[in-house]
C-alpha cells in the first residue's frame, strides 16, 4: 500500500506552512528551527510531497513552499534519505507534472532538477524517457509540465546530457525538440 500521512503530522506541518509565510522575524527563525529537526524524521519529506502533489484543497502558495522546503532538503540531505522516501518522491513528481496550476508544475520542475542533478540522472533512469513521452500528451498541462522540466534539466545538467553513460541522451532530445517548434502555444 502507498504511503499515506497520519492526520496529527500533516495538520502540525501545515500549521508550520503558514507560521512560515507570517512576517515576523522570531516566527520564521522558530519555524526553520523545527523544520531542521523535522529533518530527523525519515517520513518527513514524504509530507512535503504530499502536501506539493495531493493536498489540492491548500492554497497553491502553501503547496508551492512545501515543495521548495523539499528541494532545500534533497540539496542538504538527499544523500540521507531512505530509498522508499527517494522512489516516492521521484513517483509522485512524475505524477504532478501537469498539475492544473502554473505554479505548482513549475515547483515540481524544480523538484525534479534538484534530484536529477543531486542524484545524478544515473540513479534515475527512467526520467527522461518518461517526460519525453509526456511531451505527446493531448493535455497540455502534461506537455507544458514536462517541457518545463527538461528544460530545467538541459540547464543544470547539461554535461551529463551529452554523456556515453548515458547514451547521449541530447541525440534523442534534440529531435523530440524540434518537433514542437510549430506549436500552436508559445510557452511551448
Amino acid at each position: 500500500m502507498a504511503w499515506q500521512p497520519q492526520e496529527e503530522g500533516l495538520r502540525q506541518i501545515l500549521q508550520l506552512l503558514k507560521e512560515s509565510q507570517s512576517p515576523d522575524t522570531a516566527t520564521q527563525r522558530a519555524v526553520q528551527q523545527k523544520l531542521e529537526e523535522l529533518n530527523k524524521f525519515p517520513d518527513f519529506n514524504n509530507y512535503l510531497i504530499f502536501v506539493l502533489t495531493k493536498l489540492t484543497s491548500e492554497d497553491e502558495p502553501t503547496r508551492s513552499l512545501s515543495g521548495l522546503i523539499l528541494k532545500n532538503n534533497v540539496k542538504a540531505h538527499y544523500n540521507k534519505f531512505m530509498p522508499e522516501v527517494t522512489e516516492f518522491i521521484k513517483k509522485e513528481c512524475l505524477a504532478a507534472v501537469g498539475d492544473p496550476s502554473p505554479l505548482i508544475r513549475a515547483t515540481v520542475g524544480i523538484l525534479i532538477t534538484t534530484i536529477a542533478s543531486k542524484g545524478e540522472l544515473t540513479s534515475w533512469p527512467d526520467l527522461l524517457p518518461t517526460l519525453c513521452n509526456l511531451l505527446d500528451s493531448q493535455d497540455y498541462n502534461v506537455c507544458e509540465g514536462s517541457f518545463g522540466a527538461l528544460q530545467k534539466i538541459c540547464e543544470d545538467s547539461a554535461e551529463e546530457l551529452d554523456n556515453d553513460a548515458l547514451n547521449r541522451p541530447l541525440n534523442v532530445l534534440i529531435p523530440k525538440f524540434l518537433q514542437f517548434f510549430r506549436h500552436s502555444s508559445p510557452k511551448i
